[in-house]
């Protein structure tokens, strides 16, 4: 009678599912159930009690008092032979994370069903998390001997458990005692393996890997962690000759085929990624995961009219649709296409790769010069995207700057400090604008709120002390940034260029064309040229002025800084 209740009141986890949706028929007829057992006379002989307690479990699962469930599911459990309701109040109980009645139920669900591998490899993780190391290994020994146990999975599932539920330390040691217990089983090893890989003990998962394969050599499974242990520990070509030697043991294995060309690709060797792929598609021609990456490596080798087509094969694969859409936008924004690149990003409208696939079709717009309809774009995936509001501001605000809208860009970056109040990129980003627009108390006070938060910041160092050193009235205060910044970051061609600039106007030419001559020297950029031509010039050394001018200017005729300096120094360009 007990075990027939438990299947009508139990059978699926009834609470877990979204109680909320019963009619409310159902609900009211519960609630009279549970009316009729507040009020009613409790039975006395034990089968009555039984069907009482798991009638209120059921009620109590039923309105969300899981605590009551457990407690009424565990009586049941201790007081009869029934191996579903220890299973359920197992269940219950690893649901409420309480692993003390977790562990007492799990025992009851061996005791009642010694032969069921998932009470075994329960009743295992818990009494592991439990400190029971010797007590777990006797639930490994039985489970050794279970013929349907799935061992290399249920310790692979035992690796996970123990990673998140135990301490690093603790999942380790309680791996090495088991491993000391059975050291013939081979899976136990490989499991030992895993974890320690995980937890970044790269050697000693290396030698727990030869100790698996030493009991069982053409473990492929087994070769591929070795290589994945040997990647992270940056030998790839020891990783390579281990997925080779796994190759050898399996040579029909088309999905250890496909993980060799994936490790192919990531290396960079794409033409052996591409031959290892036909290879695959060749025997199996409906293999959707090879074709993909037979496109993806086709695509990363510039082979785009062939990637195109293989792209286009998985269209009508549901699983690849949108990763095909996404990449076949790619591949026309590459070639230039950007009409045709946006017709593809716009057909993703759902999913992980929506958000890309409209920022990589606003990117799209703009490139052809749809400037309008790329702001309102961005408006809108910014209210479909809240989380992703920083990023498409700032990719809103560098549009109108290159376009040289600085007060359209200002007023952009001002409304978003209201929406996100101090965030660091957004000042920043003002602050340049502002720079634009000769707002030099807008620009201070931007930065000096960044450097608030991060009084290290070298970029915010840089930018406010040359924004004082160009200046020229407050240069021992610019000096007391750029020192700051040039410590920090003594390598970088922006900072070597402010502080060359701030010792040309302190009247240090020589230690000015120092700092200058190795800013240009690193980097040909046109706002250096223009600050080391100054130099040059006005330390009378005019024709290297000219030279580094006029190739400025042949590369970016355009540039503000270059055009200053035609106007100021007319003379330079006759």
């Amino acid at each position: 009678m007990v075990k027939r209740l438990v299947f009508l009141a139990c059978s699926g986890a009834f609470w877990f599912s979204g109680c909320a949706g019963l009619n409310t028929s159902k609900a009211r007829s519960s609630e009279l159930i549970e009316s009729d057992l507040r009020t009613s006379t409790r039975p006395v002989d034990q089968e009555s009690e039984l069907i009482y307690l798991l009638l209120a479990a059921e009620l109590a699962g039923q309105r969300g008092q899981y605590e009551v469930a457990l407690n009424n599911y565990l009586q049941v459990a201790r007081r009869s032979q029934d191996a579903q309701v220890a299973e359920r109040a197992t269940q219950i109980a690893l649901y409420l994370k309480n692993t003390e009645k977790a562990l007492e139920a799990a025992s009851l669900w061996v005791e009642r069903d010694p032969k069921n591998v998932a009470a075994r490899r329960i009743a295992a993780m818990l009494l592991l998390k439990a400190g029971k190391l010797d007590k777990a290994g006797e639930q490994l020994k039985v489970l050794l001997s279970l013929q349907d146990a799935d061992l290399e999975n249920t310790l692979i599932e035992l690796v996970k458990w123990l990673d998140s539920e135990l301490p690093r330390d603790e999942g380790l040691k309680a791996m090495r005692h088991l491993a000391g217990q059975f050291p013939n089983v081979a899976e136990l090893h490989f499991a030992y393996a895993l974890l320690a890989s995980d937890k970044g003990e790269h050697q000693l998962a290396l030698t727990e890997i030869q100790r698996a394969l030493a009991l069982h050599p053409d473990w492929s499974r087994a070769r591929l962690l070795q290589a994945q242990v040997m990647s992270q520990m940056g030998d790839s070509a020891a990783a390579r000759h281990a997925i080779e030697q796994a190759l050898k043991s399996d040579p029909r294995n088309n999905r250890l085929r496909l993980i060799y060309s994936q490790f192919l690709a990531k290396t960079g060797d794409l033409k052996s990624a591409e031959r290892e792929l036909q290879r695959i598609l060749e025997k199996e021609p409906a293999n959707n995961d090879a074709r993909f990456a037979f496109a993806s490596t086709l695509m990363e080798m510039g082979q785009y009219e062939r990637a195109r087509q293989e792209f286009k094969k998985l269209i009508e694969v549901p699983k690849w649709q949108a990763q095909s859409y996404f990449y076949l936008g790619l591949i026309e924004a590459r070639r230039g296409r950007l009409d045709n690149a946006v017709r593809w990003f716009d057909k993703i409208t759902t999913g992980p790769l929506e958000f890309d696939a409209r920022v990589n079709g606003i990117t799209a717009l703009i490139n052809l010069g749809r400037l309008s309809e790329a702001r309102q774009r961005l408006s809108e995936v910014r209210k479909s995207f809240p989380n992703e509001a920083l990023r498409l501001y700032l990719l809103e605000a560098e549009l109108l700057s290159k376009n040289k809208d600085y007060e359209g860009a200002f007023d952009l970056l001002s409304e978003a400090l209201e929406e996100l109040p101090g965030q660091v990129e957004l000042l920043y980003a003002r602050a340049l604008a502002a720079e634009q627009l000769d707002r030099i108390d807008v620009l201070e006070a931007d930065l000096r709120a960044v450097l608030e938060k991060n009084p290290n910041d070298p970029n915010a160092l840089n930018a406010l002390g040359y924004t004082l050193a160009d200046r020229g009235d407050r240069l021992e205060e610019a000096k007391g940034y750029l020192d700051r910044a040039i410590e920090l970051k003594p390598d970088d061609p922006a900072i070597m260029d402010s502080y060359g600039w701030l010792q040309y106007r302190f009247g240090n030419l020589d230690s000015a064309l120092k700092y200058l001559r190795k800013a240009y020297e690193l980097v040909r950029d046109p706002e250096i040229a223009a600050h080391l031509g100054e130099v040059l010039w006005e330390s009378g050394q005019r024709q290297e002025a000219k030279k580094v001018w006029n190739n400025a200017l042949r590369k970016d005729p355009n540039q503000d800084d270059l055009k200053k300096i035609k106007a100021r120094y007319k003379e330079a360009f006759y």
